[in-house]
């Protein structure tokens, strides 16, 4: 628990305990010193007796000079000649008045040990007054011979003036202790001041209160010289030092990191418990993540849009390479529609750290690969019946050189047709591989209303019986495309419209902008309408709902094809409502980067 307390409060406490230890300790040494002092004292009262008792000439004399002292010195005098008698006693002749006579003393501590050492000291019972003295002998010459000089003093005296000398001892050496203590405090919290506006200056920075290490300020109480200063120079000068070193870190990691982003990889950097110390842009987008979701954490991560089987498959990569020590590659492809082909290569990091992995979206590849498939196929199949048709009227025309005028010129127009179906097959299957690689360099802003205008236009100058009214809002609405292949997705829904109709077509466009920041168009026509059945699949290629009808118009069954793709391209979304014998209504919905209102 000591342990655990501060600096400051250890020596509080240390100073605390000390002042107590010391404090209980005086008591038995004032005790005995007191003791020792009242000894000494009345030593020193004796030998002051026993000098004025070494003048006298006669025995009598220095019996009268005991008698003079008896009365202010000390209790009881006795004094005992060489031969062990007491010749004089104050309390026995007070006693036995004139009767005194000189008597032969009983062995007495302090007498044994004055004539052993000069002076004798001890406290006892007295026989006589059934109370204890403290008794003092000290020997002393008389004439040449050593005579004994016995003081008594009441011991109850004797420790009344002990216990007011341990008391005020006592209460001095409190005041003593309790000043020194109090100047130590003082001394001491003036001396670790530095030292606390230092630990202040940086507690902000420890708690994460700060981005920057403070500079550190300290106040007048320390000189220039003062080794406190010298050490917050030192913390400053180490502060600026690892902030320049931060800061470079941080440059070198916003580098990395933005080559990362700008790769087309996705790349997911994890440490040896799996957690993620670092996931770029594509990679989120990828396995349907959300970054500040995942970083240092793991990678089992729950979400609606959470590619669960690639993320599956990640993680066991990353684990494999780990515990191999050696690249591991596999590959995953999902999606029904429009394929996504994402191939995986998991390295593992130097000293068992963790370990990367990179996804590389391969779909434009196997696209192409596919996309060339399928203009093979999907061209072998729509040519073969109009060069099925041209070979037999060849072979016709061959074997039957004599054909009447009339049968040879239905023959060549029946080649002729199939010749202009073959080319606008072949150009609509060109449009659909140049849409399916439309680079971002072909987008620029345009003006949609001026575009539905021109459309509008174009369709009259085919149609001019037809009733074509443009509901708008705006005079101008901006946004970013390729106008060409925009241009050519309207054109196709407005000569649909009119192509299918029955008469005179009556169309409506009408063009509103969502709050959402996005501008709707809507294509409606009263035509004969698309079964229910068929509407699922209007955009399929090749697809056609009537197939009589379409190829008697020339029809591809192409063109509803491009128009998905190119509004498609332009992150844009087409739906379709229709009723039979009523009409149909198709509504492009594009993303509105920037639009003014004149």
């Amino acid at each position: 628990m000591f342990g655990e307390l501060s600096f400051r409060k250890k020596i509080i406490l240390s100073q605390f305990i000390s002042f107590i230890i010391f404090f209980a300790a005086l008591f038995p040494f004032i005790e005995k010193i007191a003791a020792l002092l009242v000894r000494d004292s009345l030593i020193e009262s004796t030998s002051e007796l026993k000098d004025s008792l070494e003048k006298a000439g006669t025995e009598q004399e220095l019996i009268n000079s005991v008698e003079k002292q008896q009365y202010y010195s000390f209790f009881r005098i006795s004094i005992i000649n060489t031969k062990g008698f007491v010749v004089f006693d104050t309390h026995m002749k007070i006693l036995l008045g004139d009767k005194f006579e000189p008597y032969f003393y009983t062995e007495h501590k302090e007498v044994a040990e004055a004539y052993e050492k000069g002076v004798g000291y001890v406290i006892e019972k007295s026989d006589t007054f059934k109370e204890k003295f403290a008794y003092v002998a000290e020997t002393f010459k008389f004439k040449g011979e050593t005579w004994i000089l016995r003081t008594a003093f009441p011991y109850k005296q004797i420790q009344d003036l002990t216990e007011n000398f341990e008391l005020g001892m006592l209460i001095f050496s409190f005041l003593i202790l309790l000043f020194f203590n109090t100047l130590i405090w003082f001394i001491f919290n003036r001396l670790t001041k530095p030292i606390r506006e230092i630990i202040q200056a940086i507690t902000p920075y420890q708690k994460g209160e700060q981005a920057e290490l403070p500079a550190i300020t300290l106040t007048r109480t320390t000189g220039p010289e003062d080794e406190f200063q010298r050490l917050a120079g030192a913390f400053n000068s180490l502060s600026r030092r690892i902030q320049e070193q931060i800061d470079d870190l941080k440059s070198e990691r916003n580098e990395k990191e933005a080559i990362l982003e700008s790769l087309g990889e996705g790349v997911i950097a994890v440490n040896e418990k799996m957690n993620v110390l670092y996931i770029n842009f594509i990679a989120c987008k990828m396995l349907g993540l959300v970054r500040r979701q995942v970083l240092d954490k793991s990678l089992g991560v729950e979400g609606e849009k959470v590619n669960r089987e690639l993320l599956e498959k990640c993680k066991n990569l990353l684990s494999r390479c780990q515990e191999n020590g050696n690249i591991a590659t596999d590959s995953h492809s999902f999606g029904v529609e429009r394929k996504t082909y994402i191939d995986l290569v998991a390295a593992p990091k130097a000293h068992g750290t963790g370990a990367i992995i990179v996804l590389q979206d391969k779909s434009s590849h196997y696209r192409v690969l596919e996309m060339g498939k399928d203009f093979v196929a999907n061209a072998s199949h729509e040519l073969r019946t109009p060069i099925t048709i041209i070979k037999g009227y060849a072979e016709t025309l061959h074997d039957m050189p004599k054909l009447k005028p009339d049968q040879l010129l239905e023959i060549t127009e029946k080649i002729g047709r199939n010749c202009v179906r073959m080319e606008s097959l072949v150009t609509d299957l060109l449009t659909l591989a140049d849409i399916e690689n439309l680079p971002e360099s072909r987008f620029h802003e345009c003006d949609l209303i001026a575009l539905l205008e021109n459309c509008r236009h174009t369709l009259l100058s085919v149609y001019p019986k037809a009733q074509v009214d443009f509901e708008k809002k705006d005079e101008k609405i901006i946004v970013g495309a390729d106008a060409g292949l925009l241009e050519l997705a309207l054109i196709n829904l407005l000569d649909n419209a009119a192509k299918y109709a029955e008469g005179p077509a009556h169309i409506t466009i009408k063009v509103d902008i969502k709050e959402e920041e996005e501008v709707v168009v809507q294509i409606q026509d009263q035509g004969r309408g698309i079964p229910p059945e068929d509407i699922e699949h209007i955009f399929q290629r090749f697809y056609r709902v009537d197939k009589t009808h379409s190829r008697k118009l020339g029809g591809t069954g192409l063109g509803l094809s491009i128009v998905k793709t190119i509004i498609t391209k332009h992150d844009g979304t087409i739906e379709v409502t229709s009723e039979l014998g009523k009409g149909t209504t198709f509504t492009i919905t594009l993303p509105l980067r920037h639009h003014s209102r004149l």
